[in-house]
């Protein structure tokens, strides 16, 4: 047996989501289902705002600029993680230390830092 590789979960009307932004002419970021998002999580969660990213890649890349992150600052992240958590911050000179994760969790072993 073959497992699929990617096979879209469809369950319901997606396809015509999918028509609709493409007929908009608006298929990547602040389109009508971007804001239709927004809206959703302001609501439901009593946020003041909300900004959806294409991926987390640009969310931490928005992140390190937001912080200002500098050529020799110190950034601390886990040792077990994907490249671009830490390629964000080394796109802008920050010097990255790696630390090791909690032995039954991957996340930052606080006791390591």
């Amino acid at each position: 047996m073959k497992i699929p590789f990617n096979k879209p979960y469809l369950t319901g009307r997606e396809s015509h989501y999918i028509y609709q932004a493409i007929s908009s002419g608006k298929i990547s970021g602040n389109g009508m289902f971007t804001k239709k998002c927004q809206n959703f999580f302001e609501k439901k969660y009593s946020f003041l705002k909300t900004f959806l990213t294409t991926s987390c890649t640009d969310a931490l890349e928005m992140c390190a600029i937001l912080l200002n992150i500098s050529p020799g600052d110190e950034v601390i992240m886990p040792a077990y993680t994907f490249v671009s958590t830490a390629n964000a911050f080394v796109l802008r000179g920050a010097k990255i230390v790696f630390c090791d994760s909690m032995q039954d969790h991957p996340n930052i072993d606080a006791d390591k830092v």
